[in-house]
């Protein structure tokens, strides 16, 4: 069933179509990232909810630049990225979607949310984030600080299948975030669980840590004024 293009009930013009041009974000750049748990079933309604809190982001004193929805392969876990200026640009985004009118969007549909400021560490290869690419992406958090988890970076770019990576950095400075891009889903697979990896990440599954296939849903280019 497809989405609905519009949010009649906060009269903001949203096209939840998938897709979208791929976007990219600079070395340096600031980013909210939220990770959002949805109920079974519910992925649909937790994309579209992230969407909209987007463009309104766009259109508000956050200033908002590029974004990213992405979906997970079991229709569990979406993540929205969000470039922004910086710190004074994330008090609007932060405030804006804790907001109890915005909170009731995907209260009932996303079990939990995260929402944190990164700074784009690293960068490798094909860094877009491209809907319409059949490549592989997955996505992780860890609770390891940015300077080590960019460690990754040579050694990723040597394994078979590599297409791109990216490296944020929590502004707390005790977590990381980064975006995978392979050929295909087994040789990302192998690489994570190698001995290269586990020693910059350490071991899959580690309590308080995420790693999941993820799938870009849908992208906003940066708005040209």
């Amino acid at each position: 069933m497809s989405r609905p293009h519009e949010d009649i009930e906060r009269h903001t013009l949203v096209d939840h179509r998938p897709g979208g041009a791929p976007v990219s974000f600079p070395p340096g750049a600031w980013c909210a990232i939220e990770i959002a748990h949805a109920e079974a079933g519910r992925e649909d309604a937790v994309l579209s909810a992230y969407e909209t809190l987007i463009e309104k982001a766009r259109t508000s004193a956050a200033k908002a630049r590029a974004a990213a929805v992405l979906g997970s392969a079991n229709g569990r876990r979406v993540v929205a990225l969000l470039e922004l200026d910086g710190h004074e640009a994330f008090g609007h985004v932060a405030a804006a979607w804790g907001d109890q009118r915005l909170e009731a969007q995907h209260r009932a549909v996303a079990e939990s949310g995260s929402l944190a400021l990164y700074r784009l560490f690293a960068r490798a290869g094909d860094v877009e984030i491209d809907p319409g690419s059949t490549d592989a992406y997955a996505f992780e958090r860890v609770v390891i600080e940015p300077q080590r988890v960019r460690g990754i970076v040579p050694p990723i770019v040597a394994a078979a299948g590599f297409r791109g990576v990216l490296v944020f950095g929590a502004d707390s400075g005790t977590e990381s975030a980064v975006v995978y891009r392979f050929t295909n889903a087994e040789q990302f697979e192998a690489f994570r669980a190698g001995a290269q990896a586990l020693g910059v990440l350490g071991a899959i599954g580690t309590p308080g840590e995420s790693l999941f296939p993820a799938r870009p849903v849908k992208t906003f280019p940066e708005r040209v004024t």
